[in-house]
């Protein structure tokens, strides 16, 4: 049996050391009969706690983060402002650990810092030599097509006109009208409700050229389908037309259209459009196609009005005349300059 010193408490439980009403240590209370002033024989020699007692055990230190139990004069339960390691639990590493981790992980990323910049740097590299290599590739094509372009038009002139004060052109009557020379100038008429055609000799070459020609209504009579300017004209395998066309009609409201002869088929690429810019009845209209490339650039009377693309590579045929309906038209100072 123990009882508490401070409260005279007992517990029966040998293994209880404290007292669960205040914390003091238990002692073992005289069994019961017993002279607690009798004389006790102990041997000094006997490594046995003495009867009737049992030795203290200090308990174990707290570190819980909870409040201290105190009593006066005790230092039970007291938090220790150094509190030894938890059993099993390994001591604090020193600051110098985390110095050596910091830096690692510092010397890792300069490490990929220096192999990212060295992959970028190689990177750049590459493209610039394969912008060198394009650079080099465009400039051969460019000195290609300079010298095809050069070597198609070496043997044409770089200036060709005609004032129609000579018979060059063909004249005669045909399935769709008649064409003659008539004061210096070059007259057509197509018959009713169709369209006339005639190209120009074979050195009359509109590939990158500037064409110009100028065209009048003889009567100041509209035609059906206009009057115009042909360039890259040709004929194809079949014998049918393929060409651009720029037209005028001349009637109250004037207007444009550009168009394609593709295997002797007409079509609209520009269809009919108003223009103040061209002048109406008897007066004369100059009629403009800059060629350049595949590029053609379409003026009236010195002024902008359109362009197209050649889709068809017409660019190796010649200049031409077109007129439609039964208005007499008549053409002059055309012009070819490169």
């Amino acid at each position: 049996m123990k009882s508490c010193p401070n409260c005279n408490r007992t517990y029966t439980d040998a293994s209880l050391n404290f007292c669960l009403e205040d914390g003091t240590p238990l002692v073992n209370a005289p069994a019961p009969g017993l002279d607690p002033n009798a004389t006790i024989r102990y041997d000094p020699r006997d490594t046995k706690a003495p009867p009737n007692q049992v030795p203290y055990k200090a308990p174990p230190p707290s570190y819980q983060p909870m409040p201290p139990v105190h009593q006066p004069g005790s230092s039970f339960g007291q938090q220790s402002s150094s509190p030894l390691p938890r059993a099993g639990v390994p001591a604090k590493k020193s600051n110098l650990v985390w110095w050596v981790l910091g830096g690692a992980v510092v010397a890792g990323v300069i490490v990929v810092g220096v192999a990212v910049m060295i992959l970028a740097l190689a990177s750049m590299g590459s493209n610039s030599n394969a912008n060198v290599n394009r650079a080099n590739t465009n400039a051969r094509t460019v000195n290609r097509n300079t010298n095809l372009n050069a070597n198609t038009n070496a043997s044409l002139p770089t200036s060709l006109t005609d004032d129609f004060s000579t018979a060059k052109w063909g004249t005669g009557k045909y399935d769709f009208g008649e064409i003659w020379y008539a004061d210096d100038q070059y007259h057509m008429r197509a018959k009713e409700k169709t369209y006339l055609v005639m190209y120009a000799p074979a050195d009359y070459k509109t590939g990158n050229a500037t064409v110009r020609v100028t065209a009048r209504s003889v009567e100041g009579t509209p035609t059906q389908s206009g009057f115009g300017l042909i360039v890259h004209g040709e004929r194809s395998a079949s014998n049918q037309l393929e060409d651009y066309a720029l037209l005028i009609n001349v009637g109250d409201e004037p207007k444009y259209e550009i168009i394609k002869h593709k295997n002797g088929v007409q079509s609209a690429i520009v269809p009919w459009t108003k223009s103040n810019i061209i002048r109406n009845g008897t007066n004369p209209n100059q009629l403009e196609v800059r060629a350049r490339g595949s590029d053609l650039m379409f003026y009236i009377n010195g002024q902008y009005v359109d362009r197209i693309t050649d889709t068809e590579n017409f660019k190796g045929g010649v200049a031409g005349l077109y007129t439609s309906d039964v208005a007499e038209v008549a053409f002059d100072d055309l012009e070819i300059k490169r």
